[in-house]
């Protein structure tokens, strides 16, 4: 009996090794091994991920200048602000071209657009911080002739650089009798805004600048005729007539 003790020792002394070894050297080294290997393997994807940045940098830097032709074409196709007085002299340009005589021009306050589907929806992102995409609601009515009035709501398509959408029409016969048509229209311009309070810019406060074409006056405005005194103009003629 006593000789097999020293076998059995030696056994279960070398199973106890094994375990020691299991669970103290190679466990936590291929634990250790099972780690680096992972984030050798993020590290490889997040040096893929860089390099495809770099890639599509490297084209910008090339493109830069095409890039920056495109983003000022579409500040110029959706501006920030109303931009009221420039759109007017760009509509009143297409009427001159098309022959049509601008009645009158109207334009709402902006508004956020409402998804149909989802009115809780968020806004659009315009990639600005603090500014949304808004629309105005435009109404303009014009007098021609028919092939006049059809080539100039082609220019509103052509000539005129900003987003503008036709929603309804209605054509009659003008006061002056055929051929001359009464054409209303009604649609959408559209703008960026901040997204504190769009309804809070005005459009009447917008006013077109100095040597422009005048174009119609817009409905609610009051016009002064040409050669009328103005107030000031008035009472520098009262004083110079005081004065003789």
């Amino acid at each position: 009996m006593t000789r097999y003790r020293a076998p059995i020792a030696g056994l279960v002394a070398a199973l106890l090794l094994t375990v020691a070894f299991w669970f103290l050297l190679y466990k936590p080294k291929a634990d250790e091994q099972s780690v680096l290997e992972q984030e050798t393997a993020d590290l490889q994807g997040q040096q893929v991920t860089l390099r495809a940045e770099v890639a599509q940098l490297r084209d910008i830097k090339k493109r830069q200048v095409e890039i920056r032709a495109q983003l000022a074409r579409l500040r110029q196709y959706i501006p920030d602000g109303p931009a009221q007085p420039q759109v007017i002299r760009q509509l009143q340009v297409s009427g001159d071209r098309a022959g049509v005589d601008i009645i009158s021009v109207a334009f709402g306050e902006p508004l956020v657009p409402v998804s149909e589907v989802d009115e809780a929806a968020t806004p659009l992102d315009t990639g600005d911080e603090g500014m949304i995409l808004a629309n105005i609601p435009v109404t303009m009515v014009i007098e021609g002739g028919y092939f006049q009035a059809v080539d100039f709501f082609r220019r509103l398509e052509v000539d005129v650089p900003r987003a503008l959408l036709v929603q309804n029409l209605a054509i009659a016969e003008a006061e002056d009798g055929f051929p001359t048509m009464t054409t209303t229209w009604g649609g959408q311009l559209f703008t960026v805004v901040p997204t504190s309070a769009p309804e809070d810019v005005d459009a009447a406060e917008v006013a077109p600048d100095a040597g422009a074409a005048a174009p119609a006056p817009s409905e609610g405005a009051t016009e002064t005729p040409a050669g009328s005194p103005t107030d000031s103009q008035s009472t520098t003629a009262d004083q110079a007539a005081e004065e003789s």
